[in-house]
């Protein structure tokens, strides 16, 4: 999430997609991995709920800060853009690819501890 807000307020992060609205794949990509890595986190229906308000929340607070953070600017397009990568992660969520995502976080964690 560091890297996603660094990103976002950086002047010019050096990273676009070069055909319409490829800022907002861009944000609809990255919310979907921010969002399938926190519903793995959390794996029970209430937690991830509020994982997916908080990963909203937290587009609408890149949004004001990009506000505030000339040359960059707000659009509210963004933020549907993020919700749209938050209800694709929710929908892979609900396949065997969570799975797959699970078992390769549990696999970094077991070698962070050797």
């Amino acid at each position: 999430m560091a890297w996603t807000l660094w990103m976002a307020l950086t002047p010019d992060p050096g990273v676009t997609l070069v055909f319409p609205y490829g800022d907002k794949l861009l944000h609809a990509i990255t919310f979907t991995c921010l969002m399938g890595w926190w519903g793995n986190v959390y794996r029970d229906q209430r937690p991830r709920a509020w994982a997916a308000l908080g990963c909203l929340a937290f587009g609408i607070l890149i949004e004001f800060a990009q506000w505030l953070d000339p040359p960059r600017d707000a659009d509210a397009f963004d933020v549907l853009a993020d919700g749209i990568g938050v209800v694709i992660a929710l929908g892979l969520l609900r396949t065997p690819l969570a799975r797959v995502l699970a078992s390769v976080e549990a696999f970094s964690a077991h070698r962070r501890r050797r």
